[in-house]
């Protein structure tokens, strides 16, 4: 059971300066600056202009099951137009 100080810990990572959010984002998940930057602006032309909006689905996308198979990598890698073409069947897949 999530207790009320989680939630409102979850609740408050979405809110993180940048910088803060995508340090959490390399610690949970392996993310660099370079793909986090990427996916933001990929996500606001797509129109998601939310940032919030957009770090969920950042999150949700992160945290789905083809990207937890990664190996023992520290990094999450993706091959040439990998990403875009990954998040891209992700959203489509989520609405």
């Amino acid at each position: 059971m999530i207790t009320r100080t989680q939630l409102q810990a979850h609740e408050e990572l979405w809110h993180l300066p940048d910088y803060q959010f995508v340090t959490h984002c390399f610690e949970v998940y392996g993310l660099n600056r370079g793909i986090y930057n990427t996916m933001d602006e990929w996500l606001y032309r797509f129109g998601i202009r939310e940032v919030v909006q957009r770090r969920q689905t950042i999150a949700a996308f992160l945290s789905s099951p083809h990207l937890q198979e990664r190996g023992n990598g520290r990094y999450l890698k993706f091959g040439k137009g990998g990403l875009t073409k990954q998040l891209y069947d992700f959203v489509q897949s989520s609405r």
